[in-house]
C-alpha cells in the first residue's frame, strides 16, 4: 500500500456551509490508495483508469438566449449544469453506486448529488444523467468574478466495501480534478477516443442531380465514409467481353499537409461469377483523416480500360467538393426539448407538439404535417466556431404496426437561441401509398459521433378511416 495526500482528489471539509452536502464516507484528507486502480479494492479509495466509471459531458444547460439558473431565497440563483455519467456494467454487477461531488473556489465543503439511470449508453455500460444546480457559481458575475471562478468535479463509484474509485480516464493525475472555468468554456466536452468504440465515420453523400450532403464531422484521426451515386458520370463505360470495364473514383486531398488518398466507389453484385453492367452498384467507401488535417477537398474521376483513354470528372467545375476538418469531436448532444409542431394549412409553427395525431382525409390532403425538436451541443450549437449543422446525426425511428421503418434523416431548420431546430415531416405519401396500416409510432434521436444518442419524446400517429387509398381492400380501422 502506499499513502498519498490528495487534498485535490477527496477533501472532506471540517465545516459545512449553507445547504452544502458534506461527503462523509471516509472522514480523512489523508487517504490509503490501492496499488492500482481495481475493482474490490480494500475499503479506500483509488483513482480508477480502467474505464469503469467516466464522466462523458457536462456543459450549462441552455434557457431562451442565455443559461438556466436555479433560484432560493437564501443563495440567490446559481447555474445549473447538465451532463452524462458512464458506469461499466463491470462496476454495477459488483455494486458499485454512482455520485458525483463538486465544489467551487470559494466553498468550505464539497456537495455531492445522485445521478439518474437514463438511456443512451454504449455497448457495456449504464448512462446516468448528472446535474449540478445547487453551489455551483452566482448568475451574474462580474467579469473579473468569472475570470477567477472554477468548479472541482470529481465523478465517482462506491463499491459496498467502502472504496470510492475516481474517474481519471483524460489522463489525470491522482490530485486533479475535472475543472469547470472560463478557460475551458465552462464545459467538459465528450471525447470519442476515451473509454468507448470509436465513433461513425461521417458520411459525406453524392446524390444525383449533383446534390451533396453530410452527416457527421470529420475529425482529425478519425474517418469519413463517401457514397456517389454513379449515375452523376456516365460518359466512360466501356465493356470487355460484354464485362464493365470502367470504374470510378474518389479523392480526399488534405490540407495543410497536402496527403491524397483514393479508392473505387463501384461495386458490383454478381451472379455466378460474371458481373455485367446490369450488376454495377455504388459501393461506399472509407477513408482516414490524417491528425494534422484542417480541411479536406474531393473530387471523382470516370475511366475505362481495356485500351480506352476515356476519362469524366466530378469536380465541382475543378473547384473540388471542400469539407472542413474539426480539431477534436464535438460535445455530446446535451438536450433535446422545446417542440414545435404545425397540423394546419397555414404551415405555421405551434409551440408543444401533441403526443398522438389522428391523421385524416383534411390532413392528408390540406395541412403541413411536421414535429420541431430544438437540440444544445455546447461548443457548436451556440455558435461557437460558426453554422455546423452538419456535425449533428439527427435521424427519425419509427414503426408500422409495430414493424421497424428504415432509419430517416431529420431536416435541419436553422439556429435558435443556443439550439439547433431540426423538423420531421410526417411521410403521408408513404403512409398513403404503402400497405394499410393502422399505428405509426416515431421518434427523432440526435448524436455527434454516431454511437451514443440523446432521444426526443415518442409520439403515435393513428390513422382515421378518411384517410383511405383506393386500392386498400377497405378503410375501416
Amino acid at each position: 500500500m502506499q499513502r498519498l495526500l490528495i487534498s485535490g482528489l477527496v477533501v472532506v471539509a471540517l465545516g459545512c456551509g449553507t445547504g452544502s452536502v458534506v461527503i462523509d464516507e471516509g472522514g480523512f484528507d489523508e487517504l490509503e490508495v490501492a496499488e492500482g486502480p481495481l475493482l474490490g479494492a480494500d475499503g479506500k479509495d483509488a483513482s480508477d483508469r480502467a474505464c469503469n466509471v467516466v464522466l462523458r459531458s457536462l456543459a450549462r444547460v441552455p434557457s431562451g438566449a442565455g443559461y438556466a439558473t436555479k433560484c432560493t431565497a437564501t443563495s440567490g440563483c446559481a447555474v445549473v449544469w447538465s451532463g452524462f455519467l458512464d458506469v461499466s456494467a463491470q462496476a454495477l454487477g459488483e455494486g458499485a453506486k454512482p455520485y458525483v461531488m463538486y465544489k467551487n473556489q470559494d466553498a468550505s465543503a464539497w456537495t455531492r448529488v445522485t445521478p439518474t439511470k437514463v438511456t443512451g449508453a454504449p455497448a457495456g455500460y449504464q448512462r446516468y444523467k448528472v446535474t449540478l444546480q445547487k453551489n455551483t457559481m452566482s448568475d451574474g458575475m462580474s467579469a473579473t468574478a468569472l475570470s477567477r471562478a472554477r468548479i472541482d468535479v470529481a465523478p465517482y463509484i462506491l463499491m459496498p466495501n467502502g472504496a470510492r474509485l475516481f474517474d481519471k480516464q483524460r489522463g489525470q493525475t491522482d490530485f486533479q480534478n475535472y475543472t469547470l472555468s472560463q478557460a475551458f468554456g465552462w464545459v467538459v466536452a465528450e471525447d470519442a477516443s476515451v473509454c468507448g468504440p470509436p465513433a461513425l465515420p461521417a458520411r459525406l453523400d453524392f446524390a444525383l442531380g449533383y446534390t451533396e450532403s453530410q452527416q457527421g464531422a470529420l475529425v482529425a484521426g478519425g474517418k469519413g465514409t463517401i457514397t456517389y451515386a454513379l449515375d452523376r458520370l456516365t460518359t466512360c463505360r466501356g465493356t470487355h467481353n460484354g464485362y464493365p470495364a470502367w470504374d470510378v473514383t474518389a479523392f480526399v486531398r488534405f490540407s495543410p499537409g497536402g496527403e491524397v488518398v483514393s479508392g473505387s466507389v463501384k461495386g458490383t453484385v454478381t451472379m455466378g461469377g460474371n458481373p455485367s453492367s446490369l450488376s454495377v452498384v455504388s459501393q461506399p467507401w472509407t477513408f482516414e483523416v490524417p491528425r494534422t488535417a484542417t480541411s479536406a477537398e474531393v473530387w471523382f474521376k470516370n475511366f475505362t480500360g481495356a485500351g480506352s483513354t476515356c476519362e469524366a470528372w466530378d469536380s465541382k467545375s475543378g473547384a473540388n467538393y471542400q469539407f472542413a476538418v474539426a480539431a477534436k469531436p464535438y460535445a455530446a448532444v446535451q438536450w433535446v426539448g422545446r417542440p414545435g409542431a404545425s397540423t394546419s394549412r397555414a404551415c405555421a409553427r405551434s409551440e408543444g407538439a401533441p403526443d398522438s395525431i389522428t391523421l385524416d382525409s383534411y390532413l392528408q390532403q390540406r395541412a403541413c404535417v411536421w414535429v420541431e425538436a430544438d437540440v444544445y451541443v455546447p461548443g457548436l450549437t451556440d455558435g461557437v466556431g460558426g453554422l455546423a449543422s452538419y456535425a449533428v446525426f439527427a435521424e427519425v425511428q419509427a414503426t408500422l404496426d409495430g414493424v421497424a421503418m428504415p432509419a430517416e434523416r431529420v431536416g435541419f431548420v436553422g439556429r435558435f437561441g443556443n439550439d439547433y431546430r431540426y423538423r420531421f415531416e410526417l411521410p403521408k405519401s408513404a403512409l398513403f401509398y404503402g400497405p394499410k396500416w393502422s399505428r405509426y409510432e416515431y421518434a427523432m434521436r440526435f448524436s455527434t459521433d454516431g454511437r451514443t444518442w440523446v432521444n426526443d419524446v415518442k409520439r403515435v400517429v393513428v390513422r382515421d378511416a378518411s384517410f383511405c387509398n383506393p386500392a386498400w381492400s377497405s378503410c375501416a380501422l
